[in-house]
């Protein structure tokens, strides 16, 4: 990938990164989206950086460009750069989010951080499973496997994709599948019991 076109020209979005990049104040979200599809985290990194410079206040702004380190795989450096943040917003879930991504890519643990307020971190064991079983016995139609994982999602922080949640839950006799070209897409129920 040629970073020289896939950067996009930060210059001439200086004004609009001053926290005045419209009227209405609404987040400008398609740059990120921009560099992000294109993995083009160089880029992205670099324009994190001047909207955290522009809005030192902003904690979304400072959050934004922690997680930019932690695409960038600048593990030991997001953390020292969110540590701080984090220590004046212990309870923000998404700076907690981005230290327990950074420790895991390190081969770290949870242990391995001072935490003010503990995350809540979801492994693939039997309180995941269980809490799937309650999710869905009570629906009456089946949920896509994405449905599940969103909802587990809101619970905390997730040391698991869909597809391994998937291969998890298929060694449940409890549950049944309908299988999609897309993982994501497989449908889950509860299996009926059976009427003595």
């Amino acid at each position: 990938m040629d970073n020289e076109n896939s950067i996009i020209d930060l210059n001439s979005r200086r004004k609009e990164l001053d926290g005045n990049a419209d009227e209405e104040g609404d987040e400008d979200w398609e740059d990120d989206y921009e560099l992000i599809s294109k993995e083009d985290y160089e880029g992205l990194k670099k324009l994190r950086q001047m909207m955290a410079e522009n809005n030192p206040e902003d904690i979304y702004a400072q959050w934004r460009l922690g997680e930019a380190y932690v695409l960038c795989k600048e593990y030991e450096k997001a953390i020292d750069y969110l540590k701080p943040l984090y220590i004046n917003n212990p309870d923000n879930e998404d700076i907690q989010h981005s230290i327990l991504d950074a420790l895991f890519a390190l081969g770290k643990s949870e242990k391995d951080f001072n935490w003010i307020s503990t995350p809540k971190i979801l492994r693939l064991n039997e309180e995941t499973t269980d809490f799937c079983y309650d999710y869905l016995k009570g629906k009456r139609k089946g949920r896509e496997l994405d449905d599940v994982y969103c909802q587990l999602l809101v619970e905390g922080y997730l040391t698991f994709n869909e597809a391994e949640l998937l291969n998890h839950l298929t060694k449940d006799e409890r549950f049944e599948f309908q299988s999609d070209t897309y993982v994501q897409g497989t449908i889950l129920r509860v299996k009926k019991k059976m009427k003595k």
